[in-house]
């Protein structure tokens, strides 16, 4: 049975193509999450704005590949480059990532789902007699990344809550404007009770309910 790897799908050329992967030489020892909770203020308990953070170390090792071992950096390069800005036209940014590892229920393992390489610190620890590097290891930090309307709905949920259909737009297409998801549609279909959310006539008066983080989670 073949060992299955970590997996870092990113980003390649488009915003959302996640097109470039990128499997690890050596699976990591541990994984460490770091989840926000509620946070304690004067009104009582609130849920927090901040986003889960992932860190690991990836270990890599050429002399265990082939005779006579490649630069280590060959291999570190792909992970380290997710860090520099190439998505986007006028300003550029780092891509985002999805990091697969394992299963569940027979599906892939989505450790995060969409986050970005924060910040990663690389240490060559192994030369050949020519100063080849041959062994390094990556410490990195990812940190979930969110729509920033679906966020703006999160932490600001006192909005305009009526909108009117117009003409061509659906559900999908009106989740994707209010809460940067189009999956969340049936939030609005639930507010407004309606019956066949596929039949949207021009005119109809939606009211948008307040996005919080119990109805994203259920839907998830």
């Amino acid at each position: 049975m073949t060992l299955e790897k970590l997996t870092i799908k990113a980003e390649k050329s488009n915003s959302g193509d996640f097109q470039d992967e990128i499997k690890v030489l050596f699976n990591p020892r541990e994984i460490t999450m770091t989840i926000p909770g509620g946070k304690m203020t004067e009104n009582g308990l609130v849920t927090t704005d901040s986003h889960t953070s992932l860190s690991l170390n990836l270990f890599f090792d050429t002399t265990l590949q082939r005779y006579p071992p490649e630069n280590v950096q060959n291999y570190t390069k792909k992970i380290v480059s997710l860090t520099q800005p190439r998505i986007g036209k006028d300003k550029k940014r780092p891509p985002r990532c999805k990091l697969i590892w394992g299963t569940i229920s027979g599906k892939y393992s989505v450790l995060l789902a969409d986050c970005f390489l924060e910040t990663v610190t690389k240490k060559l620890t192994h030369f050949l007699e020519d100063g080849t590097p041959v062994r390094a290891t990556l410490d990195c930090s990812f940190k979930e990344w969110k729509e920033p309307k679906k966020q703006k709905k999160i932490e600001n949920p006192i909005d305009d809550p009526v909108r009117i259909v117009k003409r061509g737009e659906t559900l999908s297409s009106i989740a994707t404007e209010e809460f940067g998801n189009p999956a969340l549609w049936r939030i609005i279909a639930e507010e407004n009770r309606l019956i066949d959310p596929r039949k949207l006539k021009p005119g109809t008066v939606l009211t948008i309910p307040p996005l919080n983080v119990a109805n994203v989670t259920q839907r998830r």
